[in-house]
């Protein structure tokens, strides 16, 4: 079996000069073909040419010649992204023809004198056009990658922010929902030594009950916020049919008068941990709690080229207008997260949950994961084959 990343993949067959790694020495030996060239034309028409000549062509074709060759050096040192070296040799290449080609018109129709002006013409040509491009590949890239960072910058701010809202609240849960179960729990067991008769011990023992419940409750949510404040590490995969595989079990067994189907494929790799599964958890615990009727629920999921996208559906009364600007947010009436841990899930594993439709015949949730390319282009490779 093949363990070939995709990248790598990409590259089978592929010259060594074509690499991506190998682009900027292109243009180095694009420079350095120049001044053989220009050499060449001083040897070629040593006889017919002055001093002025080789003056005039040093300065407007050697020079920039040199300096493209340096450019070539100095864009493998820049801290440019190795996928935006092609653009610049685009850039560099397409205006070395472009230019060319505007000026063979000049060349054709008012051509120089000589044959040796007419060829150090069109090399004057094909060089400054050369440069010319890639100094505007050159800024460009460097314009995408600062983008990129800043983008990528905005993007760990919010991060951070979402991690110290996520932190405070964990603190609130625990010093406040934590400790206040747990003193109760601890009052009724006192006062249940205390007293005989049998009725108020069954009280006593269903709000023992009642509140050790609350308590494991907590204690879930607190595990699945740790999950989501972890995140994934860039290289960790799971199968995202087998985790809801998983808890559409758990559901089925905890409500089995409950209709729940699924139409999933037979694998789906996401980029993601073992705490996507609460995600999930919440839409369908979401899902059956608040249906007052005979209550069913869809899920399926659908493998895109770079996504997965599933779609839990439900036959409830739907969600009223004033609460779905605030569905997705932190509610400070009880302990129990939601959905709001599931959208910060999602956005912990790059992808997005929404709400998709709703109405008096039910609702849909959409949540949107990346794909993990590298544990599931084999399968894509097993499908296209058959």
């Amino acid at each position: 079996m093949s363990h070939d990343t995709p990248a790598s993949s990409q590259l089978v067959g592929t010259p060594l000069w074509l690499e991506r790694s190998s682009l900027p020495w292109l243009v180095t030996a694009f420079g350095g073909l120049s001044i053989a060239g220009l050499v060449g034309w001083w040897l070629a028409f040593a006889d017919t040419i002055g001093a002025t000549a080789y003056l005039t062509t040093l300065l407007s074709i050697g020079v920039p010649a040199v300096g493209l060759s340096w450019g070539g050096y100095r864009l493998t040192e820049s801290d440019i992204d190795e996928s935006r070296y092609g653009r610049v040799c685009k850039w560099c290449f397409g205006g070395a023809v472009a230019f060319l080609a505007v000026n063979m018109l000049s060349i054709v129709f008012f051509p120089a004198d000589s044959v040796a002006g007419n060829t150090t013409w069109a090399h004057f040509a094909i060089n400054t056009g050369a440069v010319g491009g890639f100094a505007v590949g050159y800024v460009e890239a460097r314009a995408i990658q600062r983008e990129v960072e800043a983008t990528a910058a905005t993007v760990r701010a919010r991060q951070l922010e979402d991690e110290r809202e996520l932190l405070a609240y964990l603190n609130d849960l625990l010093r406040h929902e934590v400790l206040n179960s747990s003193q109760i729990i601890g009052g009724h067991a006192t006062l249940l030594q205390a007293e005989c008769d049998r009725e108020a011990v069954r009280d006593r023992l269903e709000t023992i009950e009642r509140e050790s419940d609350n308590l494991v409750g907590v204690i879930e949510d607190v595990r699945a916020m740790l999950d989501a404040n972890r995140g994934p590490q860039s290289e960790s995969a799971v199968d995202l049919v087998a985790v809801l595989e998983s808890q559409l079990l758990e559901y089925r067994t905890r409500f089995d008068d409950v209709d729940i189907e699924a139409d999933l494929p037979e694998t789906a790799h996401v980029s993601a941990n073992e705490g996507v599964k609460w995600i999930f958890a919440n839409l369908l615990e979401n899902a059956i709690e608040h249906n007052e009727g005979e209550a069913r629920v869809r899920v399926t999921a659908e493998r895109g080229p770079e996504t997965v996208v599933v779609r839990v559906a439900d036959n409830g009364p739907g969600i009223a207008e004033a609460d779905r600007e605030t569905l997705f947010e932190r509610r400070s009436t009880n302990h129990g997260l939601g959905l709001y841990l599931s959208r910060i899930l999602a956005s912990r594993y790059g992808g997005d949950v929404e709400l998709v439709e709703t109405g008096p015949n039910g609702s849909v949730f959409a949540v949107t994961l990346q794909r993990a390319a590298s544990t599931d282009a084999d399968v894509d490779a097993a499908e296209r084959s058959q």
